[in-house]
């Protein structure tokens, strides 16, 4: 309904894709860096995770993230590659995580688990599915 759009804590414009590297993570990196011409921002070749801008000075606007690393989330799965890539995630800031994962747990979105804190990556967080099967973060990463 209108009002719980206006409830919406989310920040759904302000979403980022961050890729799942599963194999070869220094490759992606140079990859994005060398013929892409991204910035990174955060991390580096060794990851775990880096984020990039599309230039010096610039917000970040994409990452990878090495896709072993997301069994930190209790209650994520490593995806059967022939069924389910898990390749990208779409990252949506929260202002309010609870309220949001609340009103759309409430509204018949299924998610892997309950908001946790991993403190490895500095945020609560917890993820969810489209109808397609596309992973999505809901994150509170910028009030920590």
């Amino acid at each position: 309904t209108i009002k719980d759009m206006e409830d919406n804590a989310m920040r759904f414009n302000e979403a980022t894709v961050r890729i799942l590297v599963r194999k070869n993570y220094g490759a992606c990196f140079d990859f994005y860096t060398e013929k892409m011409g991204l910035v990174a921002v955060w991390g580096d070749r060794n990851g775990p995770y880096t984020s990039f801008a599309a230039k010096e000075g610039e917000p970040p606007c994409f990452a990878i993230f090495s896709g072993a690393n997301m069994t930190m989330f209790k209650g994520y799965e490593q995806p059967n590659e022939s069924t389910q890539s898990d390749a990208a995630v779409v990252v949506i800031p929260s202002d309010d995580l609870n309220m949001d994962y609340k009103r759309l747990k409430d509204a018949g979105v299924q998610f892997l688990g309950e908001p946790q804190l991993i403190e490895d990556w500095g945020m609560r967080c917890t993820y969810f599915r489209d109808p397609e099967g596309n992973l999505f973060e809901l994150n509170d990463a910028d009030s920590v």
